[in-house]
């Protein structure tokens, strides 16, 4: 027992199993499908035609869909970024104030998608302006838990 150091305690444990990717995997059971991915885009698309921004980021924000497979993913995700760039620059403090933790966390989420991808960086001055006022209203909270969190949109 000279190098006390370097003992792996774990291996006398019978109790302390290792972590496999699949127990990292989030607990969703089922994949969201077509059907309700273009259901909701319609929702928002109405909403948002209509000038019910807040009923659309409600919609937006209220239930992500993380279990999607990757081209649902960016249809939807399309529709949360012609939504977020139709309000105004007046109308984006109002409808932050109005969210709560955990939808501005999913907003939070959004507006990173859409500063790394092509299409948001063509609205990037928008989309900036929403994580101003959502840091301006939370402070970096929403972001560290954005950084933690192993769910994507």
């Amino acid at each position: 027992m000279e190098d006390w150091r370097r003992i792996d305690i774990d291996a006398f444990d019978p109790d302390s199993g290792r972590l496999t990717k699949e127990d990292l995997k989030p607990p969703y059971p089922v994949a969201v499908g077509q059907a309700e991915i273009d259901s909701k885009i319609s929702q928002l698309r109405s909403a948002a035609t209509s000038g019910d921004f807040s009923t659309a980021l409600t919609l937006v924000t209220s239930d992500p869909p993380y279990s999607a497979d990757q081209a649902i993913k960016e249809r939807y995700f399309a529709a949360v970024l012609s939504v977020l760039t139709q309000v105004r620059q007046a109308e984006i403090s109002t409808l932050v104030k109005q969210l709560s933790s955990s939808q501005t966390d999913v907003l939070i989420k959004y507006l990173y998608k859409g500063m790394s991808c092509p299409e948001g960086q063509k609205q990037g001055g928008t989309l900036l302006s929403w994580f101003e006022k959502v840091t301006q209203h939370l402070g970096v909270a929403p972001v560290v838990r954005y950084l933690s969190d192993r769910n994507t949109v």
